[in-house]
């Protein structure tokens, strides 16, 4: 923290939190705190979907696969790129990716010439192919959300049970709140990935409510972790 005035040595300093709309490294960083909810936080994805799902499309590439040639021409510029993720934000990009990944062009409603599907990526339009693309697409999300999660060295509730029996510094008791808040916000995307699925799974057993684009299901309220 950069002081504008002369501080003494024990005076109490008060400061304004950060503006709305930031993340928690923010938080972090300058004010040296993790607060409890912040709708505005995100974890980074690098890609579009998990390295295991990346490598089975380059596979079906090898073999000479049309379809897959077709994809990959598609979205290798969008695999180059990092997507901030949350369960409040899942960017257009990233799920007109998505979509075009898990397109069948088997089904009529996801049969498209690859010319239309190019013109798409252009002018990054919003499309909708159909429910069970959709749901395809939840699923991409929900294995990244799974994949995440593996590469921290401890879980969420072992980060929740060291905060409370301690001992720890200062230093550590920020660094392990702010690995818990990203793991939280990691839980969150999954349940809601969960909850779409199984809203899918409804559907399909003549139950539920009708197919809705995952932008507007996440506007929709979330189960706290």
């Amino acid at each position: 923290i950069v002081a504008t005035e002369q501080v003494t040595s024990g005076k109490r300093v008060q400061f304004r939190p950060p503006s709305p709309g930031i993340p928690n490294e923010v938080f972090l960083t300058s004010h040296g705190y993790i607060p409890e909810i912040n709708t505005n936080d995100f974890v980074t994805l690098r890609g579009i979907c998990t390295d295991t799902e990346w490598r089975e499309l380059l596979k079906k590439v090898e073999a000479n696969d049309p379809t897959a040639t077709n994809k990959f021409q598609l979205l290798k510029i969008f695999h180059d790129d990092s997507y901030s993720i949350s369960a409040f934000n899942l960017p257009q990009r990233l799920l007109l990716a998505l979509r075009i990944l898990h397109i069948n062009p088997q089904l009529p409603k996801q049969s498209m010439p690859f010319e239309e599907l190019k013109q798409i990526v252009q002018e990054d339009k919003i499309i909708f192919f159909s429910a069970q693309n959709e749901a395809k697409v939840a699923q991409s999300l929900l294995d990244v959300a799974e994949d995440m999660l593996k590469k921290y060295p401890t879980t969420l509730r072992e980060d929740m049970r060291l905060l409370k029996e301690g001992p720890l510094d200062e230093d550590q008791r920020l660094a392990i709140e702010y690995r818990r808040s990203k793991k939280a916000l990691i839980h969150q995307l999954r349940q809601r990935m969960e909850d779409y699925l199984e809203q899918h799974a409804s559907r399909r057993a003549g139950a539920g409510n009708p197919a809705v684009s995952l932008e507007k299901f996440i506007l929709q309220p979330v189960r706290m972790i």
